[in-house]
C-alpha cells in the first residue's frame, strides 16, 4: 500500500469489515489492501451469497466483481434488502459511466477498479464510513441525471403505464417508428436494454430517478 493510503486513518477504534469475492486471487489482493490498516478488523466470505441472510455485526462490505451488469446489480440490490444500512464498496475490474450510475443506484457507496486497488480502496473505505459516496473521478458525469426531451419523458411515461408501441403513436399521433425512435434514444441515455428495466429503473424508490423523471413541461 502507497503513502497516500497509509495517511488515512479510520476514525473508529476497530471498524469490521467484510471482503466478498468468488476469487481467491482477489480475496488475498483486497485482505492486503485493508489490513496493514490497525484501525480495521477485516474477515473474508467466498461466496457474497453467503453474506445474505447470515446477519453479522459487519460496519462495511467490500465486494469484488468481474464487471458490473445485470446478475451483479441483483445481487447488490438483494444484499441492500437484507442489509440496508450497511456500506458497500464495489471493487471490479471494469465498468463504464452507465454502468456506474446504476451500481450507485443499485445502494452501492464506493466504487473501485481493480488496478486502482493499492491506492484508491482505503481513502474510498474512509470516506464511505465517513457517510460519502466516493467513485472515481473518471466516471462523474455519469452520476448526472439523464437529460431526456420531452417527447422521450411522455413516450417514456406512457411505457410506465404499459402502454404499447402502437398504442403510443396513436395517442401523440405519431408513426410507430418515431415511437420506437424515442425509445431507443431513452434507453441509451437511461443506460438499460428494455421497457421492463426502463419502467423498472424509474419505479425503484431506492433508485436516484424516481417518476419525476417523467414531468413534461410541454411541446418536443
Amino acid at each position: 500500500m502507497g503513502a497516500t493510503a497509509r495517511s488515512i486513518r479510520i476514525d473508529a477504534a476497530t471498524t469490521a469489515v467484510v471482503i466478498a469475492s468468488e476469487d481467491r486471487r482477489a480475496r488475498v489482493r483486497l485482505a492486503g489492501a485493508l489490513t496493514a490498516e490497525p484501525d480495521l478488523c477485516v474477515r473474508v466470505a467466498e461466496s457474497p451469497k453467503a453474506l445474505i441472510g447470515a446477519g453479522g455485526a459487519d460496519d462495511l462490505l467490500v465486494l469484488h466483481l468481474d464487471a458490473v451488469a445485470s446478475d451483479e446489480l441483483a445481487l447488490v440490490a438483494e444484499l441492500k434488502r437484507e442489509a440496508p444500512e450497511l456500506p458497500i464498496v464495489v471493487v471490479c475490474d471494469s465498468t463504464d459511466r452507465r454502468s456506474a450510475r446504476r451500481v450507485v443506484d443499485a445502494g452501492v457507496d464506493g466504487l473501485v477498479f481493480a488496478d486502482e486497488l493499492g491506492r484508491a480502496l482505503l481513502p474510498t473505505v474512509a470516506a464511505v464510513l465517513a457517510g460519502q459516496t466516493a467513485i472515481p473521478r473518471v466516471l462523474r458525469a455519469g452520476l448526472r441525471g439523464p437529460s431526456l426531451s420531452n417527447r422521450e419523458k411522455q413516450v417514456l411515461g406512457m411505457v410506465v403505464m404499459g402502454f404499447t408501441n402502437c398504442e403510443i403513436a396513436s395517442r401523440l399521433f405519431v408513426a410507430e417508428s418515431t415511437v420506437k425512435s424515442h425509445l431507443s434514444a431513452a434507453f441509451r441515455k437511461l443506460g438499460v436494454r428494455s421497457r421492463n428495466e426502463a419502467a423498472s429503473l424509474i419505479l425503484d424508490p431506492q433508485g436516484s430517478l424516481g417518476p419525476g423523471i417523467l414531468a413534461i413541461t410541454g411541446g418536443d
